[in-house]
């Protein structure tokens, strides 16, 4: 198969190089996200895509992430996967982009190029195209498979889709991004729902609404389609350098150089951004609240909170991962726990007590899924139309998606 080209002509390495050299700058710039973007737009002008993912590292403390690692004795393959991964759940970027993103800041550490190449990236080659072994096309082809509701057709995937690197269930209708970067939509049409602008450049990320949908590209910028009663498709003029969106009811939101941008409807303060809001890495739009979730691993709610759904719980810490519903939010600790609170009318905040080795979860609706690290996939909530009764047939999942009655998973074809 053929791959992305990350730094075809070696400018981002030799920037990072001088960087980390200069006795006015050095390491500490791998980490200051600012300082980060200022110095990329000097020395990469014409490199948007590798500057995007290098300052979201910079904002998510990535090198000490991988120093930490390495301090704890793991060797720099082992030490460099899971920094990848790390990245990888955090942000809403390609494997292909965290793992390229981990490399180049271990050789400006000081890592040996090619002994990083060979001993941790080996299907990740940032200046190699061609990749002939049938494992690793294997190992990267992904199918959906969906299951709940189908009124608006919203779980008939279409024949063909594979190779899917980010997913996202709405309302109503489906997205998937491919290893091409292309958007696929399908399930309801209204509001134009499912009419991917055409010419949409390279994907990296989709977050499906009500009634519209977003897509971050890998320059960082943002592309809206569907419905905009409310301005939820306005994307801000200029908005740029974006590393996470999150599309809610009728509102939108995104996360620029550790910012929250919000805009469309705020009728219950769900764009109403606050002002003291430390660093943010990520961000979920419920259907009238928001969530972020900060660079120290906390969690800052607002909007409706009739039923308590932006009331963060106290002392919740160690956050990776964040989603919110109609009425509920849910969050993944570190420690692959997960916590839920708001509305439990469905059942949704009560998170099953096995429950165990989260890495990702999803919630747009009113039923919840969760991913553990062994590629299993649980469901609880709401279950009218069968979107908490996970198939058999899963394992190994990569990707998930919990949509208002639907959900959708992302397997290896050859595990099926």
């Amino acid at each position: 198969m053929t791959r992305v080209l990350w730094d075809e002509d070696g400018l981002v390495r030799r920037a990072l190089s001088a960087i980390v050299r200069d006795p006015q700058l050095g390491e500490t710039a791998l980490s200051h996200p600012q300082m980060m973007t200022n110095l990329l737009k000097d020395l990469l002008p014409d490199s948007p895509r590798e500057s995007a993912v290098l300052i979201a590292a910079a904002q998510s403390g990535l090198p000490e992430v991988l120093r930490t690692h390495l301090a704890d004795g793991l060797d720099l393959g082992t030490a460099s996967r899971l920094t990848a991964g790390w990245f990888a759940k955090r942000m809403p970027f390609t494997r292909d982009a965290c793992s390229w993103a981990v490399s180049e800041i271990a050789v400006a550490l000081g890592a040996d190029p090619s002994v990083l190449a060979q001993s941790t990236l080996p299907d990740t080659q940032p200046y190699s195209v061609s990749l002939a072994d049938d494992d690793h096309e294997q190992e990267d082809t992904g199918v959906v498979i969906g299951w709940g509701d189908n009124d608006e057709g919203e779980i008939a995937v279409p024949r063909g889709l594979d190779s899917v690197i980010a997913l996202a269930a709405g309302w109503y209708h489906s997205l998937a991004v491919t290893g091409a970067g292309r958007v696929i939509a399908w399930g309801s049409n209204a509001s134009g729902l499912t009419d991917v602008p055409p010419g949409l450049p390279d994907v990296t990320a989709v977050s499906a609404g009500r009634y519209h949908s977003l897509a971050l590209t890998a320059a960082g910028t943002v592309v809206a389609w569907g419905g905009n009663g409310f301005g939820q498709c306005s994307v801000p003029a200029g908005l740029s350098g974006v590393t996470a969106v999150s599309a809610g009811a009728d509102h939108s939101l995104a996360v620029a150089d550790g910012l929250v941008l919000a805009w469309g409807g705020d009728g219950s303060g769900q764009i109403n951004v606050p002002a003291d809001l430390p660093q943010v890495t990520a961000v979920a739009a419920g259907a009238w609240h928001s969530l972020a979730l900060t660079r120290q691993g906390t969690v800052v709610g607002w909007g409706l909170n009739d039923f308590g759904e932006a009331s963060v719980p106290a002392g919740l810490t160690d956050v990776v991962a964040i989603t919110a519903g109609v009425n509920q939010s849910a969050a993944v600790r570190s420690d692959g726990t997960v916590v839920a609170w708001g509305n439990d009318e469905y059942g949704v905040t009560g998170v099953p007590a096995d429950l165990a080795g989260v890495v990702a979860i999803s919630g747009t609706g009113t039923h919840c899924l969760a991913l553990t690290s062994a590629g299993l996939v649980f469901g609880w909530g709401s279950n009218d139309c069968g979107e908490s009764d996970v198939p058999d047939i899963l394992s190994e999942v990569t990707l998930l998606a919990a949509g208002y009655g639907h959900s959708l998973a992302v397997m290896p074809d050859w595990a099926r």
